[in-house]
């Protein structure tokens, strides 16, 4: 969106400029202990006591959208995709409104970021820990997205992309000298 003044965005319309939704800085979270991927359950509104996982972090208002969970009915144009002229969207939670389940007992819980240190790499990490259980519970990692992906006709083949075409010589510069000079900024260095 583009920055107009606040005075010419009131006599527009909010459908051909969206007003931005955002929470004032100081009031925006400094540390996050839900991430995409876990498993919460809605703590108040319409779908209070269900579970779902998370799909996306709204860091920018403080909420998640969660599947399946506060769906809503959004009116678009019919046609033959959609025949009655609705379809179901995912709304927003606040991230007040959802508590992670705890891995143990399944039942929704508060957490705990403590340090944690590797004995084997030594490498130290916050890790998160459910409050009443002691359970820690893994950052999990967020692979449903790839059950959509599809192969398109610009998408290049793997035995391709796994064919060596470059063997570097120690003598030669990396790229052609008239190319080397074509990609050159205007004070005369390589970018």
């Amino acid at each position: 969106m583009p920055n107009l003044h606040k005075n010419f965005l009131k006599s527009v319309s909010s459908r051909v400029f969206p007003r931005p939704n955002k929470t004032k800085p100081s009031d925006l979270l400094k540390s996050w202990k839900i991430v995409r991927g876990d498993e919460v359950m809605v703590m108040a509104g319409k779908d209070k006591g269900q579970k779902g996982r998370v799909v996306k972090v709204l860091r920018d208002n403080n909420s998640v959208l969660v599947s399946g969970l506060n769906l809503v009915y959004k009116h678009v144009p019919v046609s033959s995709a959609t025949p009655s002229g609705k379809v179901q969207k995912e709304m927003p939670l606040h991230i007040s409104n959802v508590a992670l389940v705890d891995p143990t007992n399944g039942l929704p819980t508060k957490v705990k970021l403590r340090k944690y240190t590797d004995p084997k790499t030594g490498v130290t990490e916050r890790r998160r820990y459910a409050v009443g259980t002691n359970a820690y519970i893994e950052k999990k990692k967020y692979t449903e997205y790839q059950n959509e992906w599809i192969d398109g006709e610009k998408d290049t083949d793997p035995d391709i992309v796994q064919k060596v075409t470059f063997t570097a010589n120690p003598n030669e510069p990396p790229f052609p000298p008239d190319l080397l000079r074509e990609i050159a900024n205007p004070r005369g260095g390589i970018i």
